[in-house]
């Protein structure tokens, strides 16, 4: 038996006999579809209430000395650059800007490539942290941009 998320009622139920979990209150009660039964309002609360990345301006407090304030404004900027590659991959990119992605939708078809970027995301989590050279933090953006892409909200867009 083929096990995609099309056919995941006709799994056996793993959870039995356990507790209920209440892990999230976005999904809605009566969902059974997993993750691409989701609404674009599901979604947009999600977000609202879980956000990926802060916004936050960069908080400098009176006490701090001005190589502690270069330390963390170096550690973010870091963190920025190493993040630049999750949303604006210029690897995926060629003359025109025609991205990857775009091409194996009209491919391969939209869906085909919405479940892959199901299973990619799956995996970016599976992996995080452990491959030499990406950060638990990037692994994790990823698997965010990839879940996002499944359900049909383009991180492009943003």
């Amino acid at each position: 038996m083929r096990y995609t998320h099309r056919d995941t009622l006709a799994k056996p139920d793993l959870n039995s006999g356990t507790a209920p979990s209440n892990h999230s209150s976005i999904a809605p009660k009566n969902s059974s579809h997993g993750i691409n039964s989701a609404t674009p309002e599901d979604w947009d609360k999600l977000k609202t209430e879980f956000p990926a990345i802060s916004h936050e301006p960069f908080n400098v407090a009176a006490s701090d000395s001005v190589r502690e304030v270069l330390d963390r404004r170096l550690e973010a900027d870091a963190a920025a650059e190493e993040l630049s590659d999750v949303f604006q991959p210029s690897h995926y990119v060629k003359d025109g800007g025609v991205e990857c992605i775009d091409i194996m939708s009209m491919v391969y078809g939209e869906e085909r490539v919405k479940e892959w970027a199901e299973i990619t995301a799956f995996k970016y989590q599976w992996r995080q942290g452990s491959k030499a050279g990406n950060s638990a933090v990037k692994d994790k953006m990823k698997r965010i941009w990839y879940t996002r892409f499944s359900m049909g909200d383009d991180p492009r867009n943003d």
